[in-house]
């Protein structure tokens, strides 16, 4: 029963009507038994800053931030961890007194999911997309000690976050932005593929390069679903990294920012899975 007391979680994205999250954390407090609800919360880009302080205004307690606003999200905070200011990018916010602390959880997650899935310092890359989730996409490929291409289909996109990473993690890391028409041969090439684009998300009917991928590579992509990039994979015998261990890495991580308390992980990547009825 939702009351007066009742904690409310949402998140911010265009378009939101896709998003697995609320299942996901709704799953999560019921289980903890806590008195909240996850809501998605559909906002256009030029409404985004309107959007975040109605949010607050209305008392929400904490928000996830999706596709196009990851970026645009981070410059309206009033702080940032140290993780999402090195991307310029934030997927989790938490409520201060008088606006919002931004979070940088899907750069973690990637990190922690690209190493359980084997890649090592040295190991080649190639990442798909310079938005919001390439940024953090590239932290983590960075944080591995992966040498890293980065392809997008604006050029001058790939060259900035390229700069930004370089800048920001000064020291004994390699990124260099690469042409999207090279992207397939290269990917065929690369120990690991990124997809950080919005290829496949919400119906999108944007076409993927001809890309071929080989057993002994490591895959992941940012979609969830079964997109195209993770049939070619799945086809090609690579090791899989899929869209929902992502959202649920990450958003295990949100949980535990926003309520102090150790996140049912097991429990909310169940709560993703397609129910059968008998």
């Amino acid at each position: 029963m939702i009351s007066g007391q009742t904690a409310l979680y949402g998140v911010l994205g265009h378009p939101v009507g896709h998003s697995l999250s609320p299942a996901m954390h709704n799953a999560a407090f019921r289980e903890l038994g806590l008195d909240a609800v996850y809501v998605p919360l559909p906002v256009a880009p030029e409404a985004l800053l309107e959007g975040m302080r109605g949010a607050h205004a209305l008392g929400f307690q904490g928000l996830n931030v999706t596709v196009p606003h990851k970026q645009r999200a981070a410059e309206a905070c009033l702080r940032l961890d140290e993780v999402a200011r090195i991307c310029g990018a934030v997927n989790t916010l938490r409520r201060m007194g008088e606006g919002w602390e931004g979070f940088n959880t899907d750069a973690p997650a990637c990190l922690a999911l690209l190493q359980a899935a084997g890649v090592r310092r040295g190991s080649s890359a190639i990442l798909l997309g310079a938005g919001g989730a390439a940024l953090a996409g590239a932290w983590a490929l960075l944080g591995t000690g992966a040498e890293v291409l980065v392809a997008a289909r604006r050029a001058e996109a790939a060259e900035e976050l390229c700069h930004r990473m370089l800048t920001a993690l000064a020291g004994e890391v390699v990124a260099r932005p690469v042409e999207w028409e090279d992207a397939p041969e290269l990917a065929e090439r690369a120990d690991v593929v990124v997809n950080a684009t919005s290829i496949g998300l919400g119906g999108k009917s944007d076409a993927l390069p001809p890309f071929r991928f080989r057993p002994g590579q490591v895959t992941l992509d940012f979609v969830y679903g079964e997109t195209a990039f993770m049939r070619l994979a799945r086809a090609g015998g690579a090791t899989l990294v899929t869209g929902e261990q992502v959202l649920v890495r990450q958003g295990a991580l949100a949980f535990t920012l926003w309520t102090g308390k150790a996140a049912p992980e097991a429990l909310m990547a169940a709560a993703l899975r397609p129910r059968t009825t008998p």
